[in-house]
């Protein structure tokens, strides 16, 4: 998993214990080396902190953070690359020469070389920070999808970023104060979506993104690499469905073996559903020896999925593992959750999760969770449901549209025991586009509610999706 935290401290008050402290909130995400770097620049205190959990190059010389020898640049990385191996011969072709078997070094290659435009040449899921010697400048790079985590705080000089929030808490710059929208969010949709932190100053740099920081003038610039909205409004391809169903395999393919490649072992979480099966059984299909899968299994037979994991492994001749969870175990898990995730997270999966991750982390190093699925092929219920209702109100009326304006106007509406359905219906008919229609479909409070819930104010703009 691998875990990267560290400062950029105009005030120059930061040093190599508070960068450890950091660093040491987040060992469990790295327990196989660590290291540390402060870089006293004219302007600022630079400490960059790494735990490290070895998946590719398992010698020393994938040490981070990991210098450029000719550029000076340095850099950590926490993911993987999956096409390093095609980029370092393209690289190499040209000139440069490699010490490491890894991907951390072909980073580093890649921006010498194509400066912050290498990142389009990455296939993989990453949160990079890359200190870039010569135009004085640190560069944060996030995933396309936003795998892998990247949190900043920005507050009176003091840049802070890590794997996760509870590094922000061992540095004594950082204030943690709540921020009231993000709570508003949370109760909303039962999560705080990026940009948004539970607390003040905080950030989640958004996925398909890069952050700057100058050096010299104390700035900040994030701009976007890659927008999955561009993606989908891409032209689309003219071929058969046949045509277009062997196609997804190839590229399902592709991607499930990129994921692959590691010194160490690798499973995959085995729910039974059509995701993780579809995962298996083309891993499966591509390997000889037998995939290591796991499932987590519930006495609850209401919420027991294990029999159906079971019937799919025994199909598909899987190495398989599962653990029937006592609802003794699940109680004492929700503890820990805040420590855990380190801000509020509504999902009741996050308990079968961490407990098959705990399972899992006894044989393999690295699994796959098939998470993403239902969201790209549109899976889950609420997909069919909001898409019947998108339709259903195409068809409702204009002329009614006022009237259900007048009822909501005087229809009170704020008791949290009942849904005030007026208030959704006239939200929705006020939706101009799908996402903002698909927000007021799935939230769990509406906005009037959470402002009759919450004491604090909060901006009420930072509430949704946009409606229009």
């Amino acid at each position: 998993m691998c875990g990267l935290t560290g400062f950029i401290d105009f005030s120059g008050k930061s040093d190599l214990t508070v960068l450890k402290a950091m660093a040491e909130a987040i060992k469990h995400r790295g327990p196989d080396d660590d290291g540390f770097e402060i870089i006293n620049n004219t302007n600022a205190v630079l400490g960059f902190g790494f735990k490290r959990l070895s998946i590719l190059d398992l010698s020393p010389t994938g040490h981070q953070p990991m210098k450029n020898p000719d550029t000076g640049d340095l850099l950590i990385f926490n993911g993987e690359i999956y096409n390093f191996r095609e980029i370092r011969k393209e690289l190499e072709a040209v000139g440069y020469a490699f010490k490491s078997s890894g991907d951390a070094e072909v980073i580093l290659r890649s921006y010498e070389h194509w400066g912050v435009k290498c990142v389009d040449r990455f296939i993989g899921m990453f949160a990079i920070v890359l200190h870039d010697k010569k135009n004085n400048k640190v560069v944060c790079f996030r995933d396309r999808a936003g795998v892998k985590p990247f949190f900043y705080y920005w507050e009176n000089e003091v840049f802070l970023f890590s794997s996760e929030l509870k590094s922000f808490h061992k540095h004594p710059a950082f204030l943690k104060k709540i921020d009231n929208d993000a709570l508003a969010l949370f109760f909303q949709y039962g999560y705080i979506p990026a940009p948004h932190c539970i607390f003040q100053n905080t950030f989640k740099l958004l996925p398909g993104r890069f952050l700057e920081i100058d050096l010299l003038n104390k700035e900040i610039f994030v701009s976007k690499y890659w927008d999955v909205i561009d993606a989908y409004n891409a032209p689309r391809i003219s071929i058969s469905f046949n045509d277009a169903l062997s196609e997804t395999e190839t590229l399902l393919t592709s991607a499930f073996n990129y994921r692959m490649i590691a010194d160490v072992p690798v499973g995959v979480f085995l729910s039974g559903g059509y995701d993780s099966s579809c995962v298996t059984a083309i891993l499966q299909k591509s390997n000889t020896a037998k995939i290591k899968t796991y499932t987590i299994g519930f006495e609850e037979e209401a919420f027991n999925e294990a029999h159906h994991a079971r019937e799919v492994a025994t199909y598909l001749g899987t190495d398989h593992h599962e653990y029937y969870c006592t609802f003794k175990e699940a109680i004492d898990l929700v503890p820990h959750l805040p420590e855990i995730y380190d801000e509020p997270f509504g999902d009741q999966s996050s308990i079968p999760t961490t407990l098959v991750s705990k399972i899992a982390r006894q044989h393999v190093t690295v699994a796959l969770s098939a998470d993403g699925g239902d969201e790209i092929f549109a899976g889950y219920p609420r997909h069919l449901k909001s898409l019947a209702l998108m339709n259903k109100l195409k068809r409702f009326p204009k002329v009614l549209s006022p009237i259900i304006g007048a009822v909501n106007k005087f229809n009170g509406g704020n008791n949290l025991e009942k849904p005030n359905r007026i208030n959704k219906l006239y939200r929705a008919l006020k939706s101009k586009n799908e996402a903002g229609l698909f927000g007021v479909i799935n939230e769990s409070y509406t906005p009037a509610e959470i402002k009759n819930l919450l004491i604090p104010k909060h901006n009420k703009k930072l509430t949704g999706f946009d409606e229009g």
